[in-house]
């Protein structure tokens, strides 16, 4: 049995399962298949390949199936193969023009889903696997993560900021007499002259001070009060306020010196920390192990790298559709 999840759903189909080389085989024609300078030979090559074995149609309808699952919308996909009979598709200008709306809708929704709102917002934001560094009006530096957008509210000196999404890093210059904070979900976190991270996302807050204190107020009045010292964080979010955790220094920032540090942290979330600092999307479709616990350090940009520890360590597979979008299963 075969199972494909994606998109929120799971699709089984009871039949035999392809090899690991056929799948993969298929994954390179559904790639070839989409060139732009794709020719008749190489049509009558693909058609060979299906014909040799069935082991080659069930892998082909493996790869369709996942391409339909994730709404991958192509002018002209590759066609799932008959035995009989293999075409190559022909898309009138309607389907095609039909198959852009929905692109562009579904890309609406995404980006309203993900936070586009709080850019908008923002004084200060970073784009997709962009790192950003700001001086602040009172002279303090503020380094903003990859898809973060940081906000200065009105009439605090710009000593009061909003983390809308994402995660940045404060170098804060001390000033007694206007106390520097930044709100984020439903806490707010003072800091009189010292550096800290701050990350708010998925409704989770998470503050780890590299140096100096800072206090942390969670929840409605009157909130709780933590004081966070260097080489300690605490986090806050839809289960309360957390207990203050020891932190090792190297990995506070890492971020900032080009790696991705994990302790423990669940599969599924290393993969989403993956996508804020790649160019390509990442679908975890597999339903085992999501909350399998990663530890390690992944140098960003060798994103290819970190795919190949997961899939050694997990035995994960890695389906590649374009170089925007990439399944592991």
């Amino acid at each position: 049995m075969s199972a494909f999840w994606a998109a929120g759903y799971l699709n089984v189909q009871n039949r035999n399962e392809p090899s690991g080389d056929a799948f993969d085989a298929a994954n390179a024609w559904y790639h070839r298949l989409q060139g732009d300078n794709v020719t008749e030979a190489d049509w009558d090559a693909f058609r060979r390949w299906c014909a040799q074995s069935p082991d080659h149609e069930a892998a082909w309808e493996d790869v369709q199936t996942f391409a339909s699952d994730i709404r991958i919308t192509l002018a002209q996909k590759p066609p799932v193969p008959a035995r009989s009979t293999i075409r190559r598709p022909r898309g009138s200008r309607r389907s095609v023009l039909a198959l852009g709306s929905l692109g562009l809708a579904i890309a609406c929704i995404a980006m309203l889903s993900s936070g586009w709102s709080d850019w908008l917002q923002a004084d200060y934001r970073s784009g997709q696997g962009e790192q950003k560094t700001v001086t602040l009006a009172d002279g303090s530096v503020a380094t903003l993560s990859p898809n973060s957008a940081l906000k200065i509210l009105p009439d605090t000196h710009g000593r009061g900021l909003a983390l809308l999404h994402g995660e940045v890093w404060f170098s804060v210059r001390h000033d007694s007499a206007h106390p520097f904070y930044v709100l984020a979900g439903k806490g707010r976190v003072t800091d009189v002259g010292t550096r800290f991270d701050l990350r708010y996302l998925d409704g989770q807050t998470n503050v780890t001070v590299e140096e100096g204190v800072v206090d942390v107020a969670y929840g409605p009045p009157p909130p709780d009060h933590v004081r966070l010292t260097a080489g300690q964080d605490i986090s806050y979010g839809t289960g309360g306020l957390g207990g203050i955790q020891a932190v090792d220094p190297d990995d506070i920032g890492a971020w900032r010196k080009g790696n991705l540090v994990f302790r423990q942290k669940p599969l599924v979330e290393v993969v989403a920390e993956l996508n804020r600092y790649g160019s390509t999307k990442l679908v975890l479709a597999s339903l085992q192990g999501r909350n399998r616990p990663v530890s390690g350090t992944f140098v960003i940009g060798q994103e290819d790298t970190a795919l190949n520890a997961l899939h050694e360590a997990f035995g994960l597979r890695i389906l590649r559709f374009t170089r925007y979008l990439t399944v592991l299963y």
